[in-house]
């Protein structure tokens, strides 16, 4: 477990330390525009004041929220009274606790950290991360100053399948939690896997991928490192380059040979683009879109002229980045969105880590006694033909009194 004093006395260059606070920062004010967006029309907690407590470090219970309308007839859509005789609607509640997973082992991911927890700490959600210490036992400072920094209190030095188990099942150290999110390994996504119904899971997130999609007015350098930032994590990530010519593709190609000649990670990436990637050449815009959204990757660059043209036809990808100015990495470290996206196809169901991760709908019926008298017949009615005689008991002995 990491100690009170390895969190309090953990440091970086102060180089370092501002670059983690302004990540920080366009992180929370993303996910405040996002629950800001989500509860419009809802009542209960302020996102604007959660925000400021999270800029304090005040640790807030989880928070709620809720609309409700009439039961029956035309009554109003909400109602500031709650739930009172003759309604119904939804609370949101935040939920109690969860963990986050950060891989480690090769690299450090103070990103992670922050990308995956701030959305739960500023809903008030208590937060636990897990990740594989070094050969030391320790974790890299820039990791313990990310969670000093997004609150968080629990750090257990464990990784992999055990991590998540720990987190799912709860041990004599590890309190259980309520959901887990992060992104990881093959080992990490079966363990997610196996535990699927014990906890609740955000996806399967890793091993990572990246679509490059480039037209030929493309600057071929921008597209190969575009390509080259995803799968330099590990051998196991897979890279998709799509062009519309095939003098594009071996511009690009040519690109690749060049940054991975001498790269820290070269042997890595050449694993990776050997193994698990590929080049295809289009004939037009709608076949380029079309395989697109049958790979569904986890990241999408649109390396063309008109960006906005092609965004309408990306149905499934985990993240898209829009035009030459946007790299990759913009959306791993400082844009805001959290960089844990579905990967392995799951684009087509599955949604990026967001505050959405961190709440849940709880429905809420109140009938008056005028309502039952209204709904009773058809409840009895329904119940019968599906012949459930105490369920059509249950509204007729009330409608005897």
């Amino acid at each position: 477990r990491v100690t009170e004093e390895e969190l309090a006395t953990a440091s970086v260059s102060e180089e370092v330390e501002g670059a983690l606070k302004e990540a920080l920062w366009r992180i929370a004010t993303f996910h405040i525009s996002q629950l800001t967006a989500l509860t419009d029309g809802w009542k209960g907690a302020n996102p604007d004041e959660a925000l400021w407590d999270f800029q304090q470090g005040t640790q807030r219970e989880p928070l709620e929220w809720y609309w409700s309308r009439a039961a029956v007839g035309t009554g109003p859509l909400f109602k500031k009274s709650g739930f009172n005789d003759g309604s119904m609607g939804q609370r949101m509640l935040s939920l109690p606790r969860a963990g986050v997973y950060v891989p480690g082992g090769n690299a450090a991911y103070p990103s992670s950290v922050l990308m995956n927890s701030i959305p739960g700490r500023l809903l008030g959600t208590e937060v636990a991360v897990t990740s594989p210490a070094r050969e030391d036992g320790s974790w890299h400072p820039a990791v313990l100053v990310a969670m000093r920094l997004a609150g968080v209190k629990e750090g257990f030095k464990v990784g992999g399948a055990a991590a998540v188990a720990a987190l799912a099942l709860g041990t004599e150290s590890v309190k259980r939690v309520d959901k887990i999110v992060g992104p990881g390994n093959r080992w990490v996504n079966e363990a997610k896997r196996q535990l699927w119904g014990t906890v609740g899971l955000d996806g399967y997130a890793g091993p990572s991928e990246v679509c490059v999609i480039a037209d030929d007015r493309a600057n071929p350098r921008f597209a190969a490192v575009d390509l080259l930032t995803q799968i330099e994590h590990a051998p196991d990530n897979a890279a998709f380059l799509i062009v519309l010519s095939e003098a594009k593709r071996e511009e690009i190609v040519e690109e690749i040979e060049r940054l991975v000649a001498g790269a820290a990670r070269g042997e890595t990436m050449r694993q990776a683009l050997a193994e698990n990637s590929f080049a295809v050449v289009a004939r037009d815009r709608p076949e380029a879109l079309d395989i697109v959204n049958r790979i569904a990757p986890e990241h999408l660059s649109l390396a063309v002229a008109d960006p906005e043209e092609w965004l309408p036809g990306v149905k499934n990808a985990g993240c898209v980045l829009m035009g030459e100015a946007t790299p990759e990495s913009a959306g791993d470290y400082i844009a805001g969105p959290s960089h844990t996206l579905p990967t392995a196809g799951a684009a087509r169901w599955q949604s990026p880590v967001s505050v959405l991760d961190f709440v849940k709908l709880q429905s809420v019926i109140r009938l008056s006694e005028n309502d039952l008298k209204t709904l009773g017949p058809t409840i009895v009615t329904l119940a019968q033909t599906e012949g459930f005689s105490m369920h059509a008991e249950g509204a007729s002995v009330r409608a005897e009194r």
